[in-house]
């Protein structure tokens, strides 16, 4: 499962408001290597990820994206 969260500009108000993506079955499809430790990087470069269809046949879904009216990270 993957959640997370973005900041979405609308295009013709240029309002910034808070979008939701949900993908309730996520697949990890290349090795994840960290390097850890006090002088060490941590950056991994690049994975790729497989969406697997969830539900029904007629009405299944990979990915659910919601947008809110407001931006629910900003300072103000």
């Amino acid at each position: 499962m993957l959640e997370g969260k973005t900041r979405v500009k609308d295009d013709t108000s240029g309002l910034i408001t808070t979008g939701i993506i949900k993908i309730p079955k996520l697949k990890l499809m290349s090795g994840l290597s960290m390097r850890l430790g006090a002088q060490a990087n941590p950056v991994v470069g690049s994975f790729n990820a497989e969406c697997v269809p969830v539900d029904s046949r007629k009405s299944s879904s990979v990915i659910e994206f919601y947008f809110l009216n407001e931006d629910i990270d900003s300072d103000m």
